[in-house]
């Protein structure tokens, strides 16, 4: 059987950020359903539509570009981009909307995500315990960035190096007009995130209270910056 795959970059916004990822697994394939994609499915007891996402977004985040493959069925020879991602939108629920939609060709690998970028503002006088001025936030990210190693303990217990999560070089941790933005590498193993990042920055306690992340970019691997 021949199958067509496209790759769709949407966006999960406002109140969807409170739903997860198997949540929003299920509200895609009732979406599928709904556009009557002819989507091509997994084998087994309880098939499901094949698709497949480079990550995981994390409950409570907001992000500006998800990346999604699909496979469609050999019946889908005659679908475009274009329709596809007319009919996804046209069939969506608030806060969730389609963006782009590439056809890959057969031999093309999955996507694999190199790294994410966050941006949350961060509230004059709110910047927790420890950081509490825009002068000190931004003397404890250039002190973060000077470091080659910086510790943290993750919510489970397990200690990650969180300067680890960003490059070694570049303006990939910065703050200005009062909006913190960060570029996270993905890692192998346990991973360091935007929480352990906060949390060597003296704003961890700030997160999900003032402090709210939204991504605005996945970068792929291959993909230029």
């Amino acid at each position: 059987m021949v199958r067509q795959r496209f790759r769709i970059r949407f966006s999960k916004l406002g109140n969807l950020k409170f739903i997860g990822h198997k949540d929003l697994m299920r509200t895609l394939e009732m979406l599928f359903r709904r556009a009557r994609l002819p989507m091509a499915m997994s084998s087994g007891f309880h098939p499901k539509p094949r698709m497949s996402f480079p990550s995981a977004l994390a409950l409570g985040y907001e992000s500006e570009d998800e990346v999604l493959e699909i496979e469609l069925n050999e019946s889908a020879d005659t679908m475009y981009p274009d329709a596809l991602l007319a009919e996804m939108n046209r069939q969506s629920v608030e806060g969730l909307a389609f963006h782009t939609a590439q056809k890959l060709d057969g031999g093309e690998k999955k996507a694999q995500l190199a790294a994410s970028v966050y941006t949350m503002s961060i509230p004059d006088g709110q910047a927790g315990r420890s950081v509490r001025t825009v002068p000190a936030l931004s003397e404890r990210i250039r002190s973060f960035l000077a470091e080659t190693s910086y510790p943290v303990k993750k919510n489970n217990g397990k200690t990650v190096d969180a300067r680890q999560a960003v490059a070694p070089q570049g303006n990939t941790v910065r703050f200005s007009n009062g909006e913190l933005t960060m570029e996270i590498l993905t890692q192998e193993g346990p991973e360091a995130g935007v929480r352990e990042i906060l949390t060597a920055l003296g704003l961890g306690g700030e997160l999900f209270k003032s402090v709210f992340p939204r991504k605005t970019k996945s970068r792929l691997t291959g993909e230029k910056e």
